[in-house]
């Protein structure tokens, strides 16, 4: 996402009108935070019903976030081993940015160490200037592989 820049001072000047009438106002950015995206799930899918299982991806989704200042949303992804020596989870780490309101996770895995994989997923909104906002309540979801 590219930032946008000022080309005149005629924009410039509004912009700072708009600040010093939010000072007066008692509106300012900080007294309006950027909301969390809700209603955030988790699953494993595509659904094959030849098999009558799923497949090894999956698909997280959201409800979608209306506030213009919204550009796009940013999936963050944790991991835990899960098997007879359970590891720990690991901290959450960018996986992708989307304008969407799905993402489809195709990076899973396990070993023979962890044959079962807890995976954990948060969602952020971001700005076109590339502000991030709170992330979202994390959803979990243990993943084996078919097989």
């Amino acid at each position: 996402m590219t930032r946008p820049q000022p080309r005149h001072a005629l924009l410039l000047a509004a912009i700072l009108a708009i600040a010093v009438i939010g000072s007066l106002t008692g509106c300012s950015p900080e007294d309006k935070p950027l909301p969390a995206p809700e209603g955030v799930t988790v699953v494993q899918g595509p659904y094959e019903p030849e098999n009558e299982e799923y497949g090894d991806v999956l698909i997280v989704s959201w409800d979608v976030v209306k506030d213009d200042r919204v550009d796009g949303y940013v999936i963050y992804r944790a991991e835990q081993g899960l098997g007879p020596n359970p590891d720990e989870k690991t901290e959450f780490v960018l996986q992708a940015l989307t304008f969407a309101l799905k993402y489809e996770d195709e990076e899973i895995h396990t070993t023979d160490l962890y044959p079962t994989m807890k995976y954990f997923y948060a969602i952020a909104v971001i700005t076109e200037e590339g502000a991030v906002g709170p992330m979202s309540e994390e959803v979990e979801i243990e993943y084996t592989p078919l097989g």
